[in-house]
C-alpha cells in the first residue's frame, strides 16, 4: 500500500460516513410519508438512528483503521530499507567511477549509531500511528456530532414552514457537505480532513524513514557529507539550501569535524524538510558532484509555480465540495445546481493542472542529478546496417522515462542524462502521449555503432529509438541540425523521431503490428501525400520548412516532409 492508497482508503471511509448519514435522512423521509410520522416522532426516530449509526461505525471502521495503521508501519519500515539499499547502490556505482571513500568507522561506533537509529525509527513509527489513531477517533466523533447538529438544524428550518423536508435537510447539512469531515485542526487554526492529514503525515514519515535509511548506509561507509537537492521542481521556502553541502549529523552520524560545512540539523531547525517539502538530500562526493545552487531567476520560477499549484489545489477542493453537495443533497434543484458548479470547478482545476504541468517543464525536476545507473540491468540491441548486424550491449539508465539504455561504449555525465531525460519527457507531452505503454526503448549509442550520419533514428519494426552520443558532446546542436526544421532548438531531432514513433504506434493499433517495412512506408506516404499536396496548393513553400523537407519532397518521402512540417509548427 502506497501513501496514495492510504489517502484513498481514508477518503473512502469519509465518504461512507457521510453517505450513511444522508441515507438515513432519505430513508426516514420515506417512512414518514408511509407511516404518517409527525415531526416530533421523526426527530425521535432520527436520534435513535444516531445511536445505531455511532455503534455501527465504531465497530465497522475500527477494524479498518487497525488494518490501515499496520500498513502504515510496514510502509515506513520499507521506506527505510529502500533508502538504505538505494544509497548503497549509488555509493558502489560511484566507487566504480573512481571515488575513493574514506576509511570506514569502527564497528563499535557504527554499532552504537545503528542502535540509536533503530530506536529513532521505532519512535517515528509510534508517533505517526498514534497521531493517526487520534485523528481516526476524531473523525468518528465529528460524524456523530454533525449528525446530531443536522437533526436539530433540520427541525429549525422545518419550523419556519417555508421549505420542504428535502430543503430543510440540505440546509442542515450544507456546512458539513461544504467542508467535509474536517476533524483535524493545525496550530495555525486551519482545519483538514482525516484523508488530507493522513496523506501529509504518512508522506512526511516515509520521507524521514527513507532519509534515515540513506544516512545509515552512509554512516556504514564513513560518508557524512550531503547536498540538498530538489526532486519535484523545488520548494521556494527551502530554495536557499538547494545545491549547498552539509554535514549530515541527523541521519548519517556526521560530526562537526567532518569538514568545513554547516550541520544539516541547523538547516532543519530553520525549516528544511518541513511537511510536504519537495527537497531531499544526496551524498556529496568531492570532485565528482556538480553543485548548482538556485539562481534568483529559478527561485522566482519556483514561487510562480507554487502559486499556480495553490490555485489548482483550491479549484480541486471547490470541485470536491460541490461534488459532495451534488451527490448527497436530497432536493433535486439543489443537486442540479451543485452539479453545475462542480463541473465548472473541475474544468478550472483541469486547466490549471495543465498549466502547472507545462510550467514544470521549464525547471529541472531536481537540481542535483541522479546517478547514471541505478541498477545493473543490461540489454542487448541489434542494428542492421547495409547487410551487417551490429550488436550493442547496454545498461539501463536511471531516468524518469523508464526505457532509456546506454551503450557500454558511451560515457555520460549525470547532468547530460538528466537534461536529455527532460527533453524526452517534454517531447512526449507536446505530442499528448501520457501513457507509458508502447513507448520505444531509447538506446544511446556511439557514432561507430550509429554508422549513419544522423543524430537519431527510429526503427519502427523493433520500436527502438537510437540516439547518437554526439548529441551530448556537441555544444551547439544547430550545427548538427542545420538542415532540419528549427535547428536552433535542441528538441528538433528528438521530436522528429518521436513523431515517427507515434505514427508507428497508431499503425500497430490499427493493424496489430509492422511486419513489412516497405508496406508500412507505402501506407504512411498514402496518408501524408494529400496533406503535403494541400500545403503546397495553399501556397506553402516546403523549402521554408527545412532543407531536409525539400529533399524528401523531391524523393517523394511524404511522411518525412509532413513530419518536418509538424516539428516546425510545434517548435516554431
Amino acid at each position: 500500500m502506497s501513501d496514495y492508497n492510504i489517502r484513498e482508503a481514508f477518503e473512502k471511509i469519509e465518504d461512507e460516513l457521510i453517505d450513511s448519514m444522508m441515507r438515513n435522512f432519505s430513508r426516514h423521509r420515506a417512512e414518514e410519508t408511509k407511516e404518517g410520522y409527525n415531526w416530533t416522532q421523526w426527530q425521535a426516530e432520527q436520534l435513535k438512528s444516531l445511536e445505531e449509526y455511532r455503534n455501527h461505525n465504531a465497530k465497522k471502521f475500527g477494524k479498518r483503521f487497525k488494518t490501515i495503521n499496520s500498513k502504515v508501519e510496514e510502509m515506513i519500515r520499507t521506506a527505510k530499507a529502500d533508502g538504505s539499499s538505494d544509497q548503497e547502490a549509488e555509493i558502489l556505482e560511484t566507487v566504480m567511477n573512481e571515488f575513493k571513500p574514506p576509511e570506514k568507522p569502527s564497528a563499535h561506533s557504527t554499532g552504537e549509531f545503528f542502535k540509536v537509529n533503530e530506536r529513532k525509527l521505532d519512535a517515528l513509527v509510534k508517533s505517526t500511528t498514534d497521531d493517526l489513531k487520534r485523528a481516526e477517533t476524531a473523525v468518528l466523533r465529528m460524524s456523530n456530532d454533525k449528525y446530531r447538529k443536522a437533526i436539530f438544524n433540520a427541525q429549525v428550518a422545518m419550523n419556519t414552514g417555508a421549505v420542504t423536508y428535502e430543503q430543510a435537510v440540505d440546509i442542515a447539512c450544507k456546512d458539513m457537505l461544504n467542508a467535509g469531515l474536517n476533524c483535524v485542526e493545525y496550530k495555525n487554526g486551519a482545519r483538514h480532513t482525516l484523508s488530507d492529514y493522513a496523506d501529509m503525515a504518512v508522506k512526511t514519515a516515509n520521507k524521514r524513514a527513507y532519509l534515515r535509511g540513506e544516512g545509515e548506509k552512509r554512516a556504514e561507509w564513513g560518508v557524512s557529507l550531503v547536498v540538498v537537492n530538489s526532486r519535484q521542481g523545488g520548494c521556494p521556502d527551502c530554495a536557499k539550501y538547494i545545491g549547498k553541502v552539509f554535514i549530515d549529523d541527523v541521519y548519517s552520524n556526521g560530526k562537526k569535524s567532518d569538514g568545513n560545512y554547516p550541520l544539516l540539523s541547523t538547516a532543519i531547525k530553520k525549516g528544511l524538510f518541513h511537511p510536504r517539502c519537495k527537497d531531499s538530500t544526496s551524498t556529496y562526493y568531492e570532485e565528482i558532484t556538480t553543485l548548482e545552487p538556485v539562481s534568483p531567476e529559478e527561485e522566482a520560477e519556483m514561487d510562480r509555480r507554487e502559486r499556480l499549484e495553490e490555485k489548482q489545489q483550491y479549484a480541486q477542493r471547490q470541485a470536491e465540495r460541490f461534488d459532495r453537495r451534488a451527490e448527497y443533497s436530497l432536493d433535486e434543484d439543489n443537486k442540479r445546481i451543485a452539479q453545475t458548479r462542480a463541473d465548472e470547478w473541475h474544468d478550472r482545476a483541469d486547466r490549471l493542472e495543465e498549466k502547472a504541468k507545462r510550467f514544470s517543464l521549464k525547471t529541472d525536476e531536481q537540481k542535483y542529478y541522479r546517478p547514471v545507473f541505478k541498477e545493473d540491468i543490461s540489454k542487448t540491441f541489434e542494428r542492421k546496417i547495409e547487410g551487417e548486424t551490429i550488436t550493442i550491449d547496454t545498461r539501463k539508465a536511471n531516468t524518469l522515462c523508464d526505457n532509456v539504455y546506454i551503450s557500454d561504449k558511451v560515457k555520460l555525465k549525470r547532468k547530460e542524462l538528466h537534461d536529455f531525460d527532460m527533453q524526452v519527457r517534454k517531447a512526449f507531452d507536446m505530442l499528448g502521449e501520457v501513457e507509458t505503454s508502447g513507448k520505444p526503448d531509447i538506446c544511446i549509442i556511439s557514432p561507430e555503432e550509429m554508422r549513419v550520419n544522423a543524430i537519431a533514428s527510429y526503427m519502427p519494426m523493433q520500436n527502438v529509438l537510437n540516439v547518437n552520443s554526439a548529441y551530448f558532446s556537441t555544444s551547439d546542436l544547430s550545427d548538427l541540425q542545420e538542415n532540419l526544421a528549427c535547428p536552433q532548438d535542441g528538441l528538433s531531432t528528438i521530436l522528429h523521431e518521436l513523431i515517427h514513433w507515434q505514427d508507428a504506434k497508431n499503425y500497430r493499433a490499427k493493424f496489430g503490428g509492422i511486419n513489412d517495412y516497405f508496406e508500412y512506408c507505402d501506407y504512411l506516404n498514402k496518408i501524408y501525400a494529400p496533406k503535403v499536396e494541400k500545403l503546397i496548393n495553399n501556397g506553402y513553400n516546403i523549402e521554408d520548412i527545412s532543407e531536409y523537407a525539400f529533399e524528401c519532397l523531391k524523393d517523394k518521402a511524404m511522411d518525412e516532409v509532413y513530419n518536418e512540417y509538424r516539428v516546425s509548427k510545434l517548435l516554431g
